[in-house]
């Protein structure tokens, strides 16, 4: 199968909401680019840059992920994700909370994690890598920003130069690095759309990180079969009903699956 047809088939199936769609896909054979700079909200997906800036913490020796956190009631968020609705349950090593942020999206995680690392940190990390449009602006099920309109945004393009880093070799992450994020992104829980269609036992691997708000749809993925590699970054906004949005990522998850396994890609 050919990125050309792939590309055509991915225009064909978004041509009548396209402008709702940013995509970015990046393959050994090239890239396909929809709307990829524009910015839109991160929701979920900033999590994949505080997941970035402690392993590079770790990498330099200044943050343990075996050392434990105890979190109070009061710094417990709602939204998505356990430790909110687990009763009595308040010690968490950063491992731990770096597995609920990704496999669950755990908000309370994601902030205790987000305010070991810094805001500052975070975003430093985004610019050094070259994601100059992710701004991480606030934390999680923060009421007071999200009325202020005070949005965490990234761009497609930033999403595809994060998956590249944890994908392949480079000078950011070492092996050890890159294969303990691979592993807690090949955990991922929310499965309704990139890999909607993967099977058990499928050749295919999938390693993803998903997010969603109202009217807005998410999923970021490093997909390998047969020594192929492809990061892909679907965001989309501006939809009525997420469960549309959720159709057409688990549509476009499957022409990126008939892509790696060189399947005639076809659109019913």
């Amino acid at each position: 199968m050919l990125l050309k047809q792939l590309e055509i088939a991915l225009l064909s199936l978004t041509k009548d909401v396209v402008d709702k769609f940013s995509i970015a896909i990046h393959t050994d054979e090239g890239n396909i680019s929809i709307n990829a700079a524009t910015p839109r909200k991160a929701a979920s997906l900033a999590k994949l840059f505080i997941m970035g800036e402690i392993y590079q913490q770790v990498e330099k020796s200044h943050l343990s992920l075996d050392k434990l956190v105890y979190i109070n009631s009061d710094k417990m968020v709602e939204g998505s994700g356990v430790i909110k609705y687990l009763t009595n349950s308040h010690v968490y090593s950063y491992q731990n909370l770096l597995e609920l942020m990704i496999i669950v999206s755990d908000n309370t995680a994601s902030n205790i994690l987000l305010d070991s690392v810094g805001l500052d940190r975070t975003n430093r990390f985004a610019n050094r890598i070259g994601c100059n449009q992710t701004f991480i602006k606030r934390k999680f099920m923060d009421e007071r920003a999200n009325l202020e309109e005070n949005e965490n945004a990234t761009t497609a393009d930033d999403i595809i130069r994060l998956l590249k880093l944890f994908s392949r070799e480079n000078d950011y992450f070492s092996i050890d690095s890159r294969s303990e994020i691979l592993e807690i992104l090949s955990n991922q829980q929310f499965n309704s759309k990139l890999s909607a269609f993967q099977q058990t036992g499928s050749r295919i691997k999938i390693y993803h990180k998903t997010g969603e708000l109202h009217g807005v749809e998410h999923d970021a993925a490093i997909m390998e079969a047969d020594g192929k590699i492809v990061e892909a970054a679907i965001l989309t906004e501006g939809w009525e009903n997420n469960g549309d949005a959720q159709n057409y990522i688990t549509a476009i998850g499957k022409l990126l699956m008939d892509y790696l396994v060189d399947e005639y890609i076809t659109l019913e």
